[in-house]
């Protein structure tokens, strides 16, 4: 009986997965910068690297070319879309000259808004470069349709003949160390920017990193290719514009992977940098000339920092004497001689490492190494906590992806640390996140296994033990003493578990005429559990189930199977009705965090 009722559950849940696609497009929405790429179905039979990027993206007057473009986006202030990337930020540049500058609102960077998972709610602001706030949701809605419509542009441009409904199957990458309800947030922006539900797979940056690596010639011996000989351990590093987001894979026997170590990482990725950077300029012209420049003179400030992302490429592990990067010298000085009354050669005169010259800033590299400091430390520390853990023993090799990757002083500092481990920059390492997520989401199943980032389980009310409950917990209902809030774990933190992992729990109303009820779900980072209310146990979210509405089954009551899901890049959690043999209508709502 109970393996027929599991078979009858396996294939519910197998009829409500999508398969049906001819091609697969990846959105990387990153903090600094996004694209995306795609395949055919039947080019990926024949060639998993027959991937097509979008067209390369440049700045108006600035050596910046690239294959993916700024995270910016740029709306009227109804909301009104009206150009993203590259586009976005030149526009912007537009109407402050033509003094339409307050019509106009422009947003970057904002993806690291969802990193505070403690933050996540519907009404979330984020603020444009001039400090005005607006609803985070539509700004991210209107970036993932920007991405997509311009895919759709590009697929209008080749002449093929696309349902755009149905025949995409649509990734978006997501950093591994997010939580569920980032996760969640991100998917209803896709499902609001018109990407169909049944065909969005969310995919995690480090683990697409690692499927692209399976596929390039990195190391010809005679047992294989680098990391896809049998047995090898490695770490994925994928350090991008606002995070570091590290795991660790084992290659399988048939080409699987597994995760050894949970996602760990944290916000140390090329934006601290930046950040660094414009602390020290905070400290040398003052608060108030770089609040001016912020807020009134916001096309400034996003010439420094685009001409500094250029000067960062400049540093070299073993590079001597200064690095030049052009400044907006008319803008700046006048405010230093308006604000400090100083010129701003003056204001820099005394400033050890840092000079002025015509409109040049010169900054020794000695000066440029202490802005990565503190952000390398962070990943050194990271690293080193993983490689502690004996569950990782045998890493061989270190991958270093993402698109800071690319800064020759980071690969340098990162194997100074980790000399006896090999290090691997891919070429195109800030595409490997990219790249691969087209390849996971035509064999998402190439990923065996992962490791629970959280103990998950639900709250029960058993009758109250005096040698095992809290006093405070006991409650009498129908004259039963009762214990509250009691924790009832489904599965553990740190746990291995195998892709599409499912435990089963028995749900049955409470009452007669019940039309519909609810599913509280629980989570928390430590093993150990007892109660709902527990340190570090919060409530994820709930399954809304909509009951059968026939008058017999309304009466007597209903029975139905509740099944979470687990191992996925998302937890899924549905109920299932075994008399009519099909999934029951319920929605999973995650629950905002405040």
């Amino acid at each position: 009986m109970a393996e027929a009722r599991a078979q009858n559950v396996q294939e519910a849940v197998l009829d409500s997965e999508a398969d049906e696609y001819l091609f697969v497009v990846a959105l990387d929405f990153g903090t600094t910068f996004s694209g995306y790429a795609f395949s055919a179905r039947s080019e990926y039979n024949q060639d998993p690297l027959k991937i097509q990027l979008n067209q390369e993206w440049s700045a108006e007057g600035t050596q910046l070319l690239s294959q993916k473009t700024p995270t910016s986006i740029l709306i009227r202030q109804d909301g009104s879309f009206i150009a993203f990337g590259y586009e976005a930020e030149d526009m912007f540049y537009s109407a402050i000259e033509t003094e339409e500058r307050e019509n106009v609102m422009l947003f970057r960077r904002f993806k690291m808004e969802l990193h505070n998972k403690m933050g996540i709610h519907e009404g979330l602001l984020i603020e444009d470069v001039a400090g005005r706030k607006y609803p985070a949701k539509h700004i991210f809605t209107l970036f993932i349709k920007a991405l997509a419509d311009n895919f759709k542009a590009c697929i209008r441009e080749q002449k093929l003949t696309i349902n755009f409904r149905d025949d995409l199957k649509w990734v978006l990458t997501v950093p591994a160390i997010w939580s569920d309800a980032a996760k969640k947030y991100m998917r209803q922006c896709a499902i609001d920017a018109g990407i169909p539900d049944k065909m969005l797979k969310i995919a995690l940056e480090p683990e697409t990193a690692s499927i692209y690596a399976q596929y390039l010639p990195i190391e010809r011996n005679p047992d294989g290719f680098g990391m896809t000989k049998e047995g090898t351990r490695y770490m994925i590093v994928d350090i991008g514009g606002g995070t570091a987001d590290i795991t660790v894979h084992e290659k399988m026997i048939g080409g699987g992977l597994r995760e050894l170590h949970q996602a760990t990482g944290g916000a140390c990725g090329g934006t601290s940098v930046d950040k660094a950077f414009e602390n020290r300029l905070t400290e040398i012209m003052g608060e108030t000339v770089m609040n001016s420049v912020r807020e009134h003179n916001p096309e400034t400030y996003l010439d420094i920092l685009r001409e500094f992302e250029v000067a960062k490429r400049r540093l070299k592990p073993n590079g001597e004497g200064k690095i030049r990067m052009t400044i907006s010298y008319v803008v700046l000085n006048m405010l230093c001689k308006d604000i400090l009354n100083q010129s701003l050669e003056e204001v820099f005169k005394n400033v050890e490492g840092m000079e002025i010259k015509g409109d040049k800033l010169h900054i020794d590299v000695e000066v440029m190494k202490q802005f990565f400091e503190p952000s390398i430390k962070e990943l050194i520390m990271h690293i080193q906590n993983i490689l502690e853990n004996p569950h990782t023993d045998g890493i061989s090799i270190i991958l270093l992806v993402g698109g800071s990757s690319n800064s020759k002083h980071i690969q340098s500092e990162v194997q100074k640390a980790f000399e006896s481990i090999r290090l691997i920059v891919p070429p195109e390492a800030g595409l490997s996140v990219l790249k691969g997520a087209v390849i996971f989401g035509h064999c998402p199943t190439v990923i065996k296994s992962r490791i629970l980032r959280y103990t998950y389980g639900t709250s029960v009310s058993p009758k109250f033990d005096p040698t095992i409950h809290r006093e405070d917990k006991k409650t009498t209902i129908d004259d039963i003493d009762r214990c509250m809030d009691r924790f009832s774990p489904l599965v553990s933190a740190g746990t291995e578990i195998e892709i599409g992992h499912k435990e089963i729990g028995m749900f049955s109303t409470t009452s007669s005429f019940q039309d519909k009820a609810t599913v509280k779900i629980f989570c928390s980072p430590h093993q150990k559990v007892e109660y709902t209310d527990d340190e570090g146990c919060f409530q994820l979210g709930e399954l809304a189930i909509s009951l059968d509405k026939d008058i017999l089954k309304m009466l007597l009551g209903q029975d139905l199977d509740v099944i979470y899901v687990f191992g996925d890049t998302e937890l899924q959690v549905m109920a299932f009705d075994h008399e009519s043999g099909k999934l029951a209508s319920s929605t999973l709502k995650i629950r905002e965090e405040t």
